[in-house]
């Protein structure tokens, strides 16, 4: 698996910086939307954010700040929804106990 990978990353650093920033963030929207999918299925009370910062990248000629603005809000929806993972699981755990 391990080679997989290498290879995989072998050929992303062969593209663009633009095609590289698109891989990372649909790879960042896939996660927090996963994330959230699980706080779904426990029941914990979770919302991906979205906002402007998200829709700056549907334009080609986003800066590098979109980008990084773009990034931050995922990674602050995942661990949203980590935490409110983390809070729901703790409820169930200390029900059942």
């Amino acid at each position: 698996m391990e080679n997989d990978f290498n290879e995989y990353l072998s050929d992303i650093k062969k593209l663009p910086l633009r095609e590289k920033q698109e891989i990372v963030f649909e790879q960042l929207k896939m996660l927090a939307a996963i994330s959230n999918g699980f706080c779904k299925e426990i029941g914990a009370e979770n919302e991906m954010i979205i906002n402007k910062e998200l829709t700056d990248l549907k334009n080609k000629n986003y800066t590098e700040d979109d980008f990084v603005e773009a990034i931050l809000v995922l990674t602050n929806s995942i661990q949203n929804s980590i935490c409110d993972f983390h809070l729901k699981m703790s409820d169930i755990i200390n029900k059942l106990s």
